[in-house]
């Protein structure tokens, strides 16, 4: 069963333009993320609840699989760390969680032991903030790989795009400087 569950999630995610139009069968797959579907952000930084915010970094990044099932979890701990003080949320830790929950789900579903590091390492280091520089690449391609750093990156473009304007408007010259950086000096390596 779970392997034809798998194959229908890989197809939802390789083939929807718009993931929102598949969350019936996708929450039938995937019944953690419910939790998500109204769990608020009331922070500057964001504009839309969890489930929403996933649904668009899911859709902003190429269609290769690790990196949509990356897009999919990297916020699923949200609402276990979800903290308000003075009407303002914040999330310390989600990472963790949200490479707990996605392992748990990958396994059950029976996807193979490479998919699920490949998928954990760009969850757990989603919201590292890189720079360009040698220094932050030579750290982060340490932590995860040199072949993994290209898709943190899409996937750290995707989610900044699915945040507030303000935010966006604050951090993508530093996003887009970054990853001209890692293109320019490793680019040939990959």
């Amino acid at each position: 069963m779970e392997n034809s569950l798998r194959e229908r999630l890989e197809t939802i995610l390789l083939t929807n333009e718009n993931i929102a139009s598949a969350e019936e069968e996708l929450l039938s797959i995937i019944p953690e993320l419910i939790v998500c579907k109204d769990c608020e952000q009331h922070m500057p930084a964001h504009r839309l609840p969890v489930l929403l915010h996933t649904y668009e970094v899911v859709d902003g990044v190429r269609k290769d699989l690790a990196l949509k099932l990356a897009a999919l979890f990297h916020d699923i701990g949200k609402p276990y760390t979800k903290v308000t003080r003075d009407g303002v949320d914040s999330f310390k830790g989600h990472e963790e969680i949200s490479v707990i929950l996605g392992d748990f789900i990958l396994q059950r579903l029976g996807f193979d032991d490479t998919i699920r590091r490949e998928v954990g390492m760009l969850v757990k280091y989603h919201d590292t903030e890189l720079f360009p520089g040698q220094e932050s690449i030579d750290d982060i391609t340490s932590k995860i790989g040199i072949e993994l750093v290209l898709p943190l990156l899409e996937l750290q473009l995707s989610d900044l795009l699915a945040h507030s304007e303000q935010k966006v408007k604050a951090l993508l010259p530093q996003r887009e400087d970054t990853l001209k950086f890692f293109l320019s000096s490793v680019g040939s390596k990959l």
